[in-house]
């Protein structure tokens, strides 16, 4: 039992050194004069940033607005896309698109046409910039012309169906 003990207080001076020779090689760790190890607390961590918020969901839905061509003329048939939804809009005969699904602050919308190059715009509030899309360089429109019908193949005849 003795020799239980002794070898018990053998290996917590140990110990005890052990902590002092540490305490002492760590320079935000100090040993005063009477034994006792003090123990100061430093992180190297970096401070975490607040959580991500969701952005603000925007009050004025249904949005509407509408889309030109360079030259002011309403441009039908644009695409317009919510980024990161699957939400698509079509403008009509008149260039005027009406979001109907929950847009929020800051999230972008890609307008887009045949023959235009496409452009991102930023949802920052309830007023939409005028859209205007430049053509691209190259492309031709041709927007003369009456079209009432459309040219099928059936049973092997040319018909046109009005």
């Amino acid at each position: 039992m003795r020799l239980f003990l002794f070898l018990i207080a053998i290996t917590c001076a140990g110990i005890t050194q052990s902590v002092m020779a540490q305490s002492t090689s760590r320079s935000d760790n100090s040993v005063d004069t009477q034994g006792r190890i003090t123990l100061s607390t430093q992180t190297n961590a970096p401070v975490p940033a607040p959580a991500a918020t969701r952005p603000m969901r925007l009050a004025c839905v249904p949005l509407s607005g509408e889309v030109f061509d360079p030259n002011g003329r309403p441009l039908a048939g644009a695409t317009l896309h919510v980024k990161g939804t699957q939400q698509v809009y079509v403008t009509d005969s008149e260039g005027m698109f009406l979001f109907t699904g929950p847009v929020y602050d800051g999230q972008e919308v890609t307008v887009g046409a045949a023959g235009y190059i496409p452009q991102d715009v930023a949802l920052t509030d309830c007023n939409l910039p005028r859209l205007v899309l430049e053509q691209e360089p190259g492309a031709r429109i041709k927007r003369s012309g009456k079209r009432s019908g459309q040219v099928l193949r059936l049973n092997n005849r040319n018909t046109n169906l009005k």
